[in-house]
């Protein structure tokens, strides 16, 4: 699971938020669901991020190909709540 922690009834995400750049290392995949991101590689190992602007990506999950669906459908819902929880300027963000 992901390292979370409870904001107001917001989750607060204690990854780093990396740039577009750094995110993109590796077979990226982005499109399918608006604003989610998924980068893997040559063995199977998957990375989710949500992009929150147009130059940063917030990564929220890492996951092997056997689990990924299930985390792909759980952050694909959550989306839009973790662009409003960083752009609006969350306490310790």
């Amino acid at each position: 699971m992901s390292n979370l922690t409870r904001i107001k009834s917001a989750e607060k995400y204690e990854t780093p938020i990396m740039s577009m750049d750094e995110f993109k290392i590796g077979l990226l995949e982005k499109d399918r669901i608006p604003g989610l991101l998924l980068r893997s590689d040559e063995n199977g190992y998957y990375v989710i991020g949500i992009q929150i602007n147009d130059n940063e990506v917030v990564k929220v999950e890492s996951a092997l190909e056997d689990d990924a669906m299930r985390k792909i459908m759980y952050w694909s819902d959550r989306v839009e709540q973790i662009r409003d929880l960083y752009n609006n300027g969350a306490p310790g963000l």
